[in-house]
């Protein structure tokens, strides 16, 4: 037997709409960082320790790693914090943008080989298909500015990367659009990181 609509709305007492989920994560991305400054305002010192630390200890591979790994993936961590946390252990910040860069153009070329991969079938079995036909009608009409743009805001840049793939953007437009972005993103986080 058939619920009605109203019959399933009495069994969701508390239902959100768009505007209502969009102040939750509002108000929790302000908790965050809120919880973020009270960390460096109380633990400064131990945090630039062992900051530090794993400069001298890791040096420039772990941050062409891990930068190279944050791009890849599609996941909430940017490589950012990475390259804040590198600069804030001290090392210069020229060379920290440049390796960062570096990492993120590969990491965008490994993601456009996933997207390659992957396909537009599996792409829309994954994340639907309205999402594939933004990307088909983004990269048609502005391609290696979409993955400019990606590289210095807070759009997940790998996922962009992966629909340029899927779309056969111009691997060599990819990784200049990444390595230019992506080095004037970290110029400026290094920066950041220097005056704190």
């Amino acid at each position: 037997m058939q619920k009605s609509k109203e019959q399933k709305r009495e069994l969701i007492p508390f239902r959100l709409s768009k505007a209502g989920w969009a102040k939750i994560s509002a108000l929790a991305m302000l908790i965050g960082a809120a919880a973020i400054f009270l960390l460096f305002y109380f633990y400064r010192s131990q945090i630039k320790f062992h900051a530090k630390m794993a400069v001298e200890t890791f040096g420039y591979p772990a941050l062409f790693f891990l930068c190279w790994a944050a791009d890849v993936i599609i996941q909430p961590i940017p490589s950012d914090v990475v390259v804040f946390g590198t600069a804030f252990g001290g090392a210069n910040i020229w060379e920290t943008s440049l390796v960062a860069g570096f990492s993120s153009a590969f990491g965008g070329a490994t993601g456009y080989f996933i997207g390659k991969f992957f396909g537009p079938w599996r792409f829309r079995r994954l994340f639907g298909p309205k999402l594939l036909r933004a990307g088909r009608d983004l990269f048609r009409d502005h391609g290696a500015l979409a993955v400019f743009i990606a590289g210095v805001t807070p759009i997940p840049y790998s996922a962009v990367c992966w629909i340029g793939g899927i779309y056969s953007m111009s691997l060599t437009k990819v990784i200049l659009a990444s390595w230019v972005s992506r080095t004037l993103r970290y110029i400026v986080v290094a920066w950041l990181a220097n005056l704190v």
